[in-house]
């Protein structure tokens, strides 16, 4: 590279333990995911209408990859403040996650991860619905959780696990 040229910027991601694995593999993840065509539909829609900023909630969030690849997908198409969060009870995946969302250098996105069940942490979201609501569901809801989903989002993309298997 000569004078004034910037080199592109590469991107990686180490997790403790393992090799480091490409941000690609995060976005790769996140379509192969069932709800992302919807996610991608209702981001746009949302857009459409002159949106300018979003709060999407990831119930069950894993290692974060489809709400990473979602707030990343809602500042392309122009949003202005991304709220997104994700809960999970595990603590290994919301270190994965935590980890992963370093990658992502951009003060409208605003990414927080926390540890947690989904019953208390859906009745917690109630109080400020999401525009879009991910979850990943047991097979059957109790009426108490169907209710839960119910208020913590306006929209509500859901999966089961056996959704999520056909899907690996």
């Amino acid at each position: 590279m000569t004078g004034g040229e910037e080199k592109p910027m590469l991107f990686a991601m180490s997790l403790p333990g393992r090799a480091p694995a490409p941000l690609v593999s995060v976005v790769l993840s996140a379509c192969e995911d069932p709800r992302w065509p919807r996610l991608k539909a209702r981001l746009q829609a949302l857009r459409s209408k002159g949106r300018r900023s979003v709060r999407i909630v990831d119930v069950n969030c894993g290692d974060g990859g489809l709400l990473i690849r979602a707030a990343s997908h809602a500042r392309s198409l122009g949003f202005l403040a991304i709220e997104a969060v994700g809960l999970d009870s595990s603590t290994c995946h919301i270190e994965d996650a935590r980890q992963r969302a370093r990658s992502l250098d951009d003060l409208a996105i605003g990414l927080r991860f926390d540890v947690g069940e989904p019953g208390p942490q859906l009745e917690a979201e109630a109080e400020f619905p999401a525009d879009i609501l991910l979850f990943e569901a047991p097979t059957r809801l109790s009426p108490r959780l169907r209710g839960a989903v119910r208020r913590a989002g306006n929209i509500a993309l859901r999966i089961s696990p056996s959704q999520r298997q056909a899907c690996t």
